[in-house]
């Protein structure tokens, strides 16, 4: 779409849009085949791929902060300090939880919908794939 988080965020509030964009991509999903060795980013894929093997990644909201704020690729969403960022993730994710309740009754903080969860704060991406893979190689026996 060409859009920040935070321009989606804003388009996702107008009355007119909220089921529209929820459910093409929940349909999406739900049409994936759960044996095609993809992966997907999604915070309701445990919801559409109920059988697929579902991994929530947590992070502290100081260290997710700290990442997008440190993180120059990011396009649109600057932010005047560490603080500015802690306080508009924050809000994003209690927007995302009231979202998902609305549309479709689910709460996604709930860590009975994960097969796995794993803690990202002051790991390096190669250590939490490690593990991914071990857990995954686990579920798959």
């Amino acid at each position: 779409m060409g859009l920040t988080i935070s321009e989606f965020d804003i388009l996702w509030e107008k009355p007119e849009n909220k089921k529209k964009f929820d459910l093409q991509y929940e349909e999406y999903q739900k049409n994936l085949d759960v044996n095609s060795n993809i992966i997907l980013d999604s915070r309701m894929g445990f919801y559409c791929q109920p059988k697929s093997f579902k991994v929530f990644l947590n992070v502290s909201d100081d260290e997710a902060a700290r990442r997008i704020f440190n993180d120059k690729t990011r396009i649109g969403d600057e932010y005047d300090s560490l603080e500015a960022v802690k306080e508009a993730t924050i809000q994003r994710n209690t927007n995302n939880e009231r979202r998902y309740k609305e549309l479709y009754g689910v709460d996604i903080t709930d860590m009975n919908n994960f097969d796995f969860i794993v803690d990202t704060t002051g790991k390096d991406p190669h250590q939490v794939a490690d593990e991914i893979i071990e857990k995954f190689n686990q579920f798959n026996k």
